[in-house]
């Protein structure tokens, strides 16, 4: 492990055989697995890859969720007793968590309910109710949107019962909290901050979502949860799936996300709205980059992705994203970082300066544009804080 994550080969057999399940996961079917060369496949780095990626769940559903014929084969003939206990106890550990996190989010959403604020919820959860098998996608934070002018009121209604507070940040609209195992994120706005351009179209999103009163419900064992809208979900789990590209780094679990996003919702999706959206925000090669990657490398059927782009370079591309995503691991948990233990406050500053100017010349390659614009203002921002010794 290294400051910029770990070296995968994306035609590894290994690479190949964990992407494989991950895509059987996915879709229920094991053609995915076919052509994998079973034989050279070591399971444990497969599995060690999974774990990275917080995919185990899918893994698990690669073994026991194939509507087809199946894989052919069971964990018991992969891995033995021992590592086998081990998976499924971390199978049901995710399961479990799960199930505890969907009842504390029924609980937080009555609550601010009943005093008379309307909470939304992004992301994690939500998404989880697009897979085959919610319970078993590794969850997260909890995502709480509230409109601007209830933000303020969702904040003390919660922190008093919260066992921290952290990350308060009022010219953003951010504040976390963590309740025992949970941690809440209070968003008073669905900003991304990369551009003002992405986040004005965000902005408007929003305002017309909330307008509308266009949600989806989650029904969450007798609590109506809220959730955005089709049209509005592709485009904001793409965009914060940019945001943390850009940043400390994304997980295979995200793009998996999307993938079953705009298949669930395939027939709701307006094709024309969300390509004006993305044309209005300048991402269509970011757009048509990841299309291809949940294409050639996660099975998504290419009919269930607008503006899919076929051609070459968007091929490269996906890949060359695929091999950072491997890398960084999820959310850039690969990335060694006990530097910001091991040193002075200044060399520390001068590291992550060095690894922003690294990541820019990697991610340079696939989409210069975005990454000179999010470079420059990583760059500031981190001269900024260095003078006023943050």
């Amino acid at each position: 492990m290294g400051l910029y994550g770990k070296k995968y080969k994306v035609d590894d057999v290994n690479v190949k055989a964990f992407l494989a399940l991950t895509a059987a996961g996915l879709w229920g079917s094991s053609r995915f697995w076919n052509g994998v060369q079973q034989d050279k496949v070591d399971w444990e780095a497969v599995y060690q890859l999974a774990q990275e990626q917080k995919l185990v769940g899918l893994m698990a559903s690669a073994f026991d969720g194939c509507e087809d014929k199946g894989l052919g084969f069971e964990i018991q003939d992969v891995f033995d007793r021992q590592q086998s206990k081990a998976f499924a106890k971390k199978v049901y550990s995710i399961e479990q968590y799960n199930l505890k996190m969907n009842t504390f989010i029924g609980a937080v959403i009555s609550k601010l309910e009943a005093e008379g604020l309307h909470p939304l919820l992004l992301k994690g959860q939500g998404i989880a109710q697009a897979y085959r098998n919610p319970i078993r996608r590794s969850c997260g934070d909890v995502d709480l949107l509230i409109a601007e002018n209830e933000y303020e009121a969702a904040k003390q209604i919660l922190a008093p019962k919260a066992s921290k507070v952290f990350g308060d940040n009022p010219k953003e609209l951010h504040v976390a909290m963590y309740f025992s195992r949970f941690i809440l994120e209070l968003h008073g706005s669905m900003h991304v901050f990369l551009t003002r351009r992405q986040d004005a179209v965000l902005d408007a999103m929003a305002e017309k979502m909330f307008s509308d009163k266009d949600f989806r419900i989650w029904d969450n064992d007798g609590v109506a949860v809220k959730l955005p809208c089709a049209n509005v979900d592709v485009v904001y789990v793409f965009c914060h799936i940019l945001q943390h590209l850009f940043r400390e780094g994304i997980g295979l679990r995200q793009v998996c996300d999307l993938c079953r996003l705009l298949y669930v919702y395939r027939d709701e999706i307006d094709r024309d709205l969300l390509q004006s959206r993305i044309v209005e925000m300048r991402l269509q090669t970011e757009w048509k980059a990841f299309a291809a990657l949940m294409a050639d490398w996660l099975g998504t059927p290419v009919e269930c992705i607008p503006m899919y782009d076929a051609s070459g370079k968007y091929s490269e591309k996906a890949r060359k994203i695929l091999s950072h995503i491997l890398s960084t691991g999820n959310m850039g948990r690969n990335r060694d970082v006990s530097y910001k233990k091991k040193y002075p406050y200044l060399i520390k500053k001068m590291i992550s300066m060095r690894l922003i100017i690294g990541k820019a010349f990697r991610l340079g390659t696939i989409f210069p544009s975005s990454v000179l614009k999010v470079s420059i203002k990583g760059l500031k921002g981190g001269v900024e804080d260095l003078a006023e010794g943050k």
